[in-house]
């Protein structure tokens, strides 16, 4: 199961609120927010894992056995 979604939904929120409300530091909570987005997409090691990926490999070995 990915663990990745509060990750991305908060740090989106994160960005987006301050992208509208700008204030002398918002560029700097804005900077961090994207290089914690840029990290955890090269660390993450459950990233791509979901279970949506895993149907679809399934899906694909019974189109294998059906053409057998």
């Amino acid at each position: 199961m990915c663990d990745c979604k509060w990750t991305e939904i908060v740090l989106g929120v994160i960005i987006l609120v301050f992208a509208l409300w700008e204030t002398a530091w918002s560029m700097w909570i804005i900077a961090i927010a994207a290089i914690l987005l840029i990290l955890h997409a090269l660390v993450c090691k459950n990233c791509g894992k979901c279970k949506n990926m895993g149907s679809m490999k399934s899906a694909k070995k019974s189109i294998k056995k059906k053409k057998r």
